[in-house]
């Protein structure tokens, strides 16, 4: 739309400035040297206004100076007229301004209007220096008002375009900063996105980690206890009763385990008491649970930690009294904390079979990603038996 006004613009200054300079040759009735004098400066001056708007993005720096050109072509159209006053050649400046109010911006804008404007009323000048010598014209009263009424257009033309181009400026840098705006608003929602994509990972692998320790740990104490029915169901069946009993408890504890990480797995156990209480707890239970000989010392003075702290720790212990009875097929295990004056370390040992090849599943993977949050450093061995070594700087764990 703007490249369609322009253009319109520029057809109709085209066609005026043509008619008002043959116009201005039929009143002058110039011939010989004037008539090619008054022919040269027009083209001069009107070529000079296309090559200046074709090729003023390449020197917008030296735009301001061009307008020298403009004034100079226009005085001295000026002065090849026989008349004091011609009043067609004023057409010319409306243009320089008009020209002057799009192309420039700023103070620039204002100084070249200014110069146009005073260039335009230097024959002016003349005028009333001849009035003043006693070369009075008989029209000198319509020449008055026609200065006067020209004053006005000009300054009025200025004004009106150096505003105008304020407010297009004005506006130019309101729609550049609502690109802008619009442009970081789009960022904004990609990482938005981004965030709530890698939140809904971690989420995932949180729960991940929580049903496969917690759940894992008493659905692997259930099989046992299954299986031992299954061996004990001929040779002695009323002792199946017993296995069942605690069968069906670990069933509960199981179910209560997956409402839990439905409900955003509070973790109650954790939660409800410290630490060394909750990881008593839980070695009792596995004693029953897994009919195995579980040992827990705690040394130095317990301090108070953060929950999400504790819950590593007790899903850490969860997990290793899990794989000593599934795949080290272990009937002892020893877990030993030590609250240290620089690092809490815990070391959990049994004398199952070990492991061969040591493959990082979720249990293992999730233990050091719950460690290494807290600059923790987590180590595995193999050797008599499993053995898992855990260090993590006491300064990362207290909670204030």
């Amino acid at each position: 739309m703007k490249k369609r006004i322009g253009l319109l613009y520029i057809i109709f200054r085209d066609t005026t400035m043509l008619a008002t300079f043959f116009l201005a040759l039929y009143l002058e009735r110039a011939v010989g040297s004037r008539f090619y004098s008054m022919l040269l400066l027009f083209a001069l001056f009107f070529i000079w206004l296309h090559v200046r708007e074709g090729l003023r993005g390449r020197f917008e720096r030296f735009l301001p100076y061009t307008y020298i050109f403009d004034v100079l072509l226009l005085i001295l159209l000026d002065e090849s007229s026989k008349y004091l006053v011609n009043h067609y050649f004023n057409v010319y400046y409306f243009y320089v301004l008009i020209a002057a109010g799009f192309m420039l911006k700023e103070k620039n804008r204002l100084f070249v209007s200014l110069g146009v404007i005073l260039a335009a009323f230097l024959k002016y000048g003349r005028f009333f220096e001849a009035v003043f010598s006693g070369n009075k014209p008989s029209n000198i009263t319509f020449i008055v008002s026609y200065i006067f009424f020209t004053f006005m257009v000009f300054i009025t033309i200025g004004v009106f375009f150096n505003y105008s181009r304020i407010l297009s400026e004005q506006k130019e840098k309101l729609d550049e900063l609502n690109r802008e705006l619009t442009l970081a608003n789009t960022l904004l929602e990609e990482k938005n996105k981004k965030i709530k994509e890698l939140t809904i990972f971690e989420e995932r692998n949180r729960i991940a980690h929580e049903i496969h320790d917690s759940v894992g740990h008493n659905l692997t104490g259930l099989i046992m206890n299954l299986d031992f029915c299954k061996r004990i169901v001929e040779s002695n069946p009323s002792g199946i009763a017993e296995y069942l009993g605690k069968s069906r408890q670990i069933a509960k504890e199981c179910l209560e385990d997956i409402r839990k990480s439905v409900r955003a797995l509070k973790n109650a156990e954790v939660e409800q008491h410290t630490l060394k209480k909750s990881v008593e707890e839980l070695v009792e239970n596995s004693r029953d649970k897994f009919s195995i000989g579980i040992f827990l010392d705690v040394k130095g003075d317990t301090v108070n930690t953060p929950p999400e702290f504790n819950l590593a720790v007790y899903r850490a212990c969860q997990e290793a009294i899990t794989n000593s009875v599934r795949h080290g097929k272990a009937d002892k295990v020893e877990i030993n904390i030590v609250y240290g004056k620089k690092d809490f370390s815990m070391l959990i040992k049994d004398n199952g079979t070990g492991a061969k090849e040591l493959k990082y599943g979720t249990g293992l993977n999730g233990m050091m990603e719950r460690f290494g949050l807290y600059n923790g450093v987590v180590g595995f061995y193999s050797n008599d038996g499993f053995m898992i070594n855990i260090s993590v700087p006491m300064e990362g764990v207290i909670n204030e």
